[in-house]
């Protein structure tokens, strides 16, 4: 195992994937500890002041600590929580922005515009399935529903 320890950004490395900002008081590092560094069987730690680099062969328990609240926070990141019914309602309204444009009533119009859009009821049908989530917002993961495919055709 590849473990960094920072204790001024609260991070903690391990194998090469790092978390930033993390409450480390539970897991009591002392405060002269700037850094630890641990490299599959051996490592240093180094320190705030002027002292020199203190080579270890084994993990203290404090760095044991920091690599246990790795694991917690790792896990959850994995299984993150699912979406609010905010954040769903900000992804529909988004997603309507997305297609705005096809409301404009020359871009389906043959007689107006050429190239028109040819599939206007397709994105009707799309954006009244998203916008029942803008108003009427829910929590939990959405299976949103797929943009159709631009169909343009010349006159």
């Amino acid at each position: 195992m590849r473990l960094t320890i920072v204790t001024e950004t609260s991070s903690v490395g391990k194998d090469e994937i790092f978390f930033n900002g993390l409450d480390l008081s539970p897991c009591n590092v002392p405060l002269n500890i700037w850094a630890l560094q641990w490299y599959d069987t051996y490592g240093h730690i180094e320190f705030v002041d002027t002292s020199p680099n203190e080579a270890i062969t084994e993990l203290p328990d404090w760095a044991n600590n920091c690599v246990a609240l790795w694991d917690v926070v790792y896990e959850e990141s994995l299984n993150p929580p699912p979406p609010t019914a905010e954040l769903n309602k900000l992804t529909a309204v988004t997603l309507l922005q997305g297609t705005d444009w096809t409301t404009i009533p020359d871009v389906a119009d043959p007689t107006k515009s050429n190239p028109y859009l040819a599939n206007a009821a397709d994105f009707v049908a799309y954006r009244n399935a998203v916008r029942q989530y803008a108003i009427y917002p829910v929590a939990g993961n959405i299976n949103w529903p797929t943009p159709p495919q631009e169909t343009w055709v010349s006159v």
